[in-house]
Formats: structure tokens, C-alpha cells, sequence
């Protein structure tokens, strides 16, 4: 009887070994695409939830404001291998002109200790900086004056919580592309799920943004190609364009942008060269999304422009850079 009762035990035991080697966890966790991260991911520990139709951009972004302001515990910042901001912070090899770099964003300290020696690689094992503050303003994120990334050149990937492997403090990692990660204290993963649904729901406003543009820009074109007689600049619609363009000249590249959409408020049609001109000005200030976009409604309106070609090549270039 003990003999038997031992060998349908070790038949059952065979059993749930075999069962165990075959069962495979119901969720895997996404890769991020910071190369260390991706080693250290073991598994997701929240997937944003939609929030209430009543929700609006503005009450979202300012509770994100709210959670990232005057802090408790600070918020690990690590900027990915293509971190594409106004100013380039890949090209500061050197450690110290990184920090310099990073200087008036209340930075507070190292979360992991700095490399060996004060040249770190340019876009790789750039540590986890604290901050007790991080501002929120109404169209990006800022970790330092000179230093922001603007929500529509972000929040294209996937936005998950993941928990990170032999992580003990700061383990909850939230990846956005391969440009910007945000980690959380073991006692902050509340504050992590906060900060994905808002970011999740900021996502999906630009992408009905995206569509709604899109309705817009196939409207255009129709019209344009409508027209015998293609609409005139205008006296104002030059002076606005003549402003862009010397703001242009002395590399005030928001301030040209600004300029050109103006002259397009008045006549959307009259000067399509505009669209080419934001497409530089935007990819200057690597804001590639919005490059890839008026690239596209120029050549939607001029296919058959000379510089055609070269429009459509640049646009393959800036989809490298906006990680599409």
C-alpha cells in the first residue's frame, strides 16, 4: 500500500513539473528600449486604465503637475540612447557639463552611482538623477531650464509600470520610447500608476489630435487641387513670412514657427512653401512628429515640387529620430 501510495505521488509530482515547464505566464512584460532596463525587466506591474470621458487634457496635466511637484520621495530621471530635447544632452560626453547641463531643475541626487571617472558614453549609462520637482508646463515636460521634452514627441510607445528585477529601491520603471524613464520608490507604485493613466490618457488626446489633423489636411488638399487659380500671398500673409524668415536667420526657431503659422491663419493655401519651411524649423527643435507632419502637407499640396524627392527622404530621416 506505501509502495503504491509513493509512486502516485511521484506520478503526480512528474505531472505538475511537466504542466509547470509548459504553463507560461499571462503577462510578459514588454521590453523597454533602454538596453540596461531591458535586462532588468522581469515584469509589468500595472497597465494604465482609461479614465471617465469627462476627463479633459487640462485637469489630467495638471494632476500630473501636481503628483511631480514638491515631492516626498525624489523621481528617478534617466535619459534613453536617442533623448531628443531642444538641446541635444547626448553630445555632453563629459559628466560635469551633463550636471551643468541639468542645473535649475532641483535636482537633488544620484539614485545609482556615477560611472568611473567623469566620461560617461554619449546616450548610454546615464544614471538615474533625483528630483524632488519636476515641472509640468502645458505642453511638455521640463527636467531643467534647458532641458524639456514636449508630450507629443514622447507618448507614441506603449506606457506600462514595470517592476524591475533585484530592484529594491526605486524598482518601478516607466519607459517613454528610448528618449526618457521615470522610476519610482517601492513605496511610490501608487504615484507610478498616477502618473501612467495620465500619461495614457495625454497619449490618446494627441492621437484623436493626429486624426483630427489628418480630416483636416485630406480637406485642404482637396480644396487646393479644386482651385484653377491658386490663391495670392498677401501683403500681411508676406510681412508674417518675411519675419519668419529672419527669425529663422538668427536661429530663433520657435519664434519662426510662430511667425509662419501666422501667415497660414490668414490663407492656409497661398504659400505651401510654409509647410516645408515649419517641417526644418521643427525637426531644428527636435520636435520630429510635427516635422513628419508638415513635410507631408507639403508634398500633399506640391507633389510634384522640385524638391519632391529630397522632402520625402527627410521625412524617412526624422521617423529614425521620432522612434516610428
Amino acid at each position: 500500500m506505501t509502495s503504491r501510495s509513493n509512486s502516485l505521488l511521484l506520478v503526480l509530482a512528474g505531472l505538475v513539473a511537466l504542466l509547470s515547464g509548459c504553463v507560461q505566464p499571462q503577462i510578459q512584460a514588454q521590453s523597454p528600449r533602454s538596453a540596461q532596463d531591458s535586462l532588468d525587466a522581469t515584469f509589468v506591474a500595472y497597465v494604465p486604465i482609461p479614465m471617465p470621458g469627462t476627463a479633459t487634457f487640462k485637469d489630467v496635466r495638471d494632476d500630473l503637475a501636481e503628483l511631480l511637484r514638491a515631492r516626498a520621495r525624489p523621481v528617478g530621471i534617466r535619459f534613453g540612447s536617442y533623448a531628443f530635447t531642444e538641446i541635444d544632452i547626448n553630445i555632453y560626453a563629459n559628466h560635469k557639463e551633463l550636471l551643468a547641463l541639468l542645473e535649475g531643475g532641483n535636482r537633488i541626487e544620484f539614485l545609482q552611482h556615477p560611472p568611473t571617472g567623469s566620461i560617461v558614453q554619449p546616450g548610454a549609462k546615464l544614471n538615474f538623477i533625483g528630483y524632488k520637482t519636476i515641472s509640468v508646463l502645458p505642453d511638455r515636460i521640463e527636467i531643467a531650464p534647458r532641458v524639456s521634452f514636449p508630450f507629443g514627441e514622447i507618448l507614441d510607445g506603449p506606457i506600462i509600470v514595470t517592476r524591475m528585477k533585484g530592484e529594491n529601491k526605486y524598482p518601478y520603471l516607466i519607459q517613454l520610447q528610448d528618449q526618457l524613464s521615470f522610476r519610482f520608490d517601492a513605496m511610490d507604485l501608487a504615484d507610478a500608476k498616477r502618473m501612467a493613466d495620465d500619461l495614457e490618457f495625454m497619449k490618446r488626446h494627441f492621437a484623436k489630435l493626429d486624426d483630427t489633423r489628418a480630416a483636416q489636411s485630406a480637406a485642404l488638399v482637396a480644396q487646393y487641387r479644386a482651385l484653377k487659380v491658386k490663391p495670392p500671398v498677401s501683403e500681411e500673409q508676406r510681412r508674417f513670412i518675411v519675419q519668419a524668415n529672419a527669425f529663422n536667420q538668427q536661429k530663433n526657431y520657435g519664434q519662426a514657427l510662430e511667425y509662419y503659422q501666422k501667415a497660414l491663419d490668414l490663407q492656409p493655401l497661398s504659400y505651401p512653401a510654409a509647410y516645408f519651411n515649419m517641417a526644418l524649423l521643427s525637426a531644428q527643435l527636435n520636435r520630429f512628429r510635427h516635422a513628419i507632419a508638415y513635410m507631408k502637407q507639403y508634398l500633399l499640396l506640391e507633389p510634384e515640387a522640385k524638391d519632391a524627392r529630397s522632402a520625402q527622404d527627410k521625412i524617412y530621416e526624422w521617423e529614425i529620430m521620432s522612434g516610428k
